[in-house]
């Protein structure tokens, strides 16, 4: 995809051709024979002279903006079309730097403005074959792109829409926690009131009364102390009442 390239019209020299522009002219005739031997980065120099000494100069703009294009330089390239392109007066020079200036666009995958571009140079030459050609691959270039933008957008939608649904069933398992923690919470102060209000049973004053019980236990335990005495007082008397035994002396 070769840029069109718009040289230097050789110029007649005459007494009357100041210093500065003849300089300026003789920068652009080098750019151009370097440009011929595809020694590219040469040419750039000699037109940026050329530039130096005369900016209003269309042609040194113009082919400054093909040797920054075969370099590589495609952004650069496009900034210098469009500033070359109001100066070209003739209407098949400005087709030219409309296709080049496509040509920049396309190669940067800018298709929408290479479309424009290559539109603007067919309606100023409408038979260019290869302004054509360009025009129907930037459409379809273009095309391509929208789809894939849209591919892309549909793309992140649906992983938006799954992280909000994977943080929200996020939120609503951490709430369900919370919930299940406070109500377990809830549960266990209730369990702890509820002892708190159950009432002990209470211990009854005696008002100096035994009780049916402590009784029983008193009148066992004395009734068993004195059944013990009466039983050795018992004992005592019958030794008493025994007969004494009468020793005869024979």
């Amino acid at each position: 995809m070769m840029p069109k390239c718009l040289f230097a019209i050789c110029l007649v020299w005459g007494l009357g051709l100041s210093l500065p522009a003849q300089t300026a002219h003789e920068s652009l005739r080098k750019g151009d024979r370097q440009y011929d031997k595809e020694n590219y980065a040469d040419a750039e120099k000699e037109y940026r002279k050329a530039l130096q000494r005369d900016i209003t100069n269309p042609n040194s703009n113009f082919n400054l903006g093909n040797t920054l294009y075969q370099q590589g330089k495609y952004p650069d390239a496009a900034l210098v079309y469009e500033h070359a392109l109001p100066m070209l007066k003739d209407p098949l020079a400005e087709a030219d730097g409309q296709y080049n200036l496509g040509n920049a666009y396309l190669k940067q995958a800018k298709y929408d403005k290479a479309v424009d571009a290559y539109e603007n140079s067919l309606r100023l030459r409408p038979g260019d074959p290869e302004a054509k050609t360009n025009l129907q691959l930037a459409k379809k270039k273009l095309q391509q792109q929208k789809q894939e933008q849209n591919r892309q957008q549909q793309k992140q939608q649906e992983q938006k829409e799954q992280q909000e649904q994977q943080e929200q069933q996020e939120q609503n398992q951490q709430q369900g926690q919370e919930q299940d923690a406070q109500q377990q919470k809830q549960e266990q102060g209730q369990e702890q009131n509820q002892a708190q209000q159950t009432p002990k049973p209470e211990e009854k004053p005696n008002n100096g009364k035994m009780s049916r019980q402590e009784a029983q236990r008193l009148l066992e335990t004395a009734v068993g102390r004195e059944d013990q005495k009466n039983a050795r007082k018992y004992r005592e008397l019958q030794q008493q009442e025994k007969p004494k035994s009468t020793k005869k002396d024979w």
